[in-house]
């Protein structure tokens, strides 16, 4: 974009902006008020968008977060400066909103819709009780010198930081992770992204914007009670606007709101007594004939990454800190003989199955150490410990001389322990580049600037999909999803990587390919453990073998003699074939 362009678009918001801040000196009243109702849901939806939009959190709880502002001007609006009531309102909101993320947002799914839509209800009748047993009324009384035309002004300014605050998180690495979050919590975890401080960082900004525009809307209302500022009806109008409009972008929520409030303010005066019924048919409508939003007519596929430029500095100063991985701790093994990774008594039992029986295991730098044994022998398990995805029942696992099986997976990844999965798991809705970013950006030392996209097709280039680096993961076949998982992992410049099955499925051809590509890997100095079926990588790769059985381990050696060995044969085979 040129000088000139940038500056024309600058004029051009610069008067529609002068505009919109007119408006309540020409028009009449009726408009007036109408122009306060479009502000506030646009301010409402698009602070929902902030958070739902990319995790796909479907949330509930605005209706609470509106009303907790509403109430915190009824009852410091008289006391204090109306700057600091509002100030008062987002940080009300914002210390309930991390009250409530930290025990909720380890929700999904229909869980998490249920809890923010009983949120608002429990809210409501906390202040239903105080307000009869303590204050000793159902509701307050709203006295504040704040006329229609400061609501509005009020609003369009909330608006315009609504909106800075969704552009800066969405050049962010903060905006990333809640999209990889979006597309795949496993993967967000595994590429070390720190998951439950972003989403609450996100969840809190969103209140707060939430609860401002409660605490804006509530001189509006001479008299308020817990019924009419902790309505239902506000959650799901916020939902269906935001929905409607298509919350991957940040402008949708905008699109969606000004029709949807023109129609509801229709509906409401002709039909008031089934204007409930017609919500309801309207959210149905818009769900099963615009899933994407009026967006997703537009514009196909979620918003690209921008990691270089001046937004995405910009952005960082603002809120990368919140993705900040911590430093890798320093190598204590000493020498090329200490294993570099290591698992003693490694146990892990689900209810009466025992998968993992104290198994013993380690691999030196520059190994490949096979992890094999019949199905069900408790290897991806094994993989799993190793990797933090599970806790282990018992045993330890040491990484360069360190425990980590206490760490979890986002520590023990950002540590230099990468893995792929036994079912391949790619992020579908972003291109192949943007997986490996994934991977880039959240693990020590980070990579995110002008150098990640390099760095990622540079990887890419590494696994054969070079060609490949602006397609959607989705649309990728089989084997090249195995690739680009590969690539994720790598981008975490791995002190060992975990390969769980990578090989298999392969055709003859793809697989001399593949076992090319770990050799190379090994090559390079790096440390691997595969799990592999496939006996002629087996042969080919592994320096050294563990054999698994029924959760333990039955034979250790080099491939040629483990593979002779009788136990291993009737593991595999069965006693009448040994």
């Amino acid at each position: 974009m040129t000088t000139w362009s940038r500056v024309a678009r600058g004029a051009i918001g610069a008067l529609f902006l002068a505009a919109l801040a007119a408006v309540p000196w020409v028009v009449s009243g009726y408009y007036l008020a109408l122009g306060i109702s479009i502000l506030s849901y646009v301010a409402l939806a698009t602070a929902w968008a902030l958070f739902s939009g990319p995790t796909r959190y479907i949330s509930l709880a605005t209706a609470a977060f509106f009303g907790i502002g509403a109430y915190t001007v009824a009852i410091l609006g008289e006391q204090m400066p109306w700057p600091l009531v509002l100030a008062a309102a987002a940080l009300v909101g914002a210390v309930v909103a991390l009250a409530v993320g930290l025990s909720t947002l380890r929700l999904a799914g229909i869980y998490f819709v249920i809890f923010t839509f009983g949120l608002a209800e429990l809210v409501r009748q906390i202040v239903t009780w105080y307000e009869v047993n303590v204050h000793g009324s159902v509701g307050r009384y709203v006295f504040v010198d704040v006329t229609q035309q400061m609501i509005y002004w009020q609003l369009l300014g909330l608006v315009m930081a609504v909106f800075l605050a969704g552009w800066l998180v969405a050049r962010s690495r903060l905006g990333l992770a809640l999209r990889i979050i979006g597309d795949d919590e496993t993967v967000a975890r595994h590429c070390g992204v720190a998951i439950t401080r972003a989403k609450l960082a996100v969840f809190a900004l969103s209140a707060v914007f939430m609860t401002v525009t409660g605490a804006i809307m509530a001189p509006r209302w001479t008299y308020i009670d817990p019924a009419i500022s902790f309505n239902a009806v506000t959650s799901f109008q916020t939902l269906i606007m935001a929905l409607f409009g298509g919350a991957s972008r940040l402008y949708g929520p905008l699109l969606g709101t000004v029709p949807l409030v023109l129609l509801f303010e229709l509906l409401s005066a002709n039909f008031p007594n089934t204007f409930s019924i017609l919500l309801g048919a309207v959210f149905m409508l818009i769900v099963y004939a615009l899933p994407n939003g009026v967006v997703g007519l537009v514009v196909r596929g979620s918003p690209r990454l921008a990691p270089g430029g001046f937004g995405a500095r910009l952005a960082e100063r603002c809120c990368g800190f919140l993705m900040r991985p911590r430093a890798r701790a320093g190598a204590t093994a000493a020498g090329d003989a200490a294993p570099v990774l290591a698992a003693e008594r490694l146990s892990k039992a689900f209810g009466g199955l025992v998968a993992v029986d104290k198994i013993d295991l380690s691999v030196r730098k520059g190994e490949i150490l096979g992890l094999i044994g019949p199905n069900g022998s408790g290897k991806t398990t094994a993989l799993n410990l190793i990797s933090g995805a599970y806790a282990p029942d018992g045993g330890e696992v040491r990484f360069h001389g360190g425990r980590i099986e206490t760490l979890g997976p986002t520590r023990i990844a950002q540590l230099g322990v990468a893995r792929t999965f036994q079912l391949v798991r790619v992020l579908e809705s972003m291109t192949c580049a943007e997986n490996v970013v994934a991977g880039l950006a959240y693990r020590s030392p980070a990579v995110w600037d002008e150098a990640a996209e390099r760095t990622a097709r540079a990887l890419l280039e590494r696994v054969g999909l070079a060609e490949k680096a602006g397609t959607p993961a989705g649309e990728l076949g089989y084997v090249d999803q195995k690739r680009l998982e590969l690539a994720r992992a790598l981008a975490l410049a791995p002190a060992v990587l975990l390969l769980d099955e990578w090989l298999a499925g392969l055709n003859p051809s793809e697989l001399r390919e593949g076992i090319a590509l770990v050799r190379s890997l090994r090559d390079d100095g790096m440390t691997i453990i595969v799990v592999e079926h496939v006996m002629d990588a087996i042969r080919s790769l592994c320096d050294r073998c563990v054999v698994m059985s029924a959760g333990r381990k039955i034979a250790e050696g080099p491939p040629a003699t483990v593979l002779a060995d009788r136990e291993v044969v009737r593991a595999y085979l069965g006693d009448a074939d040994a």
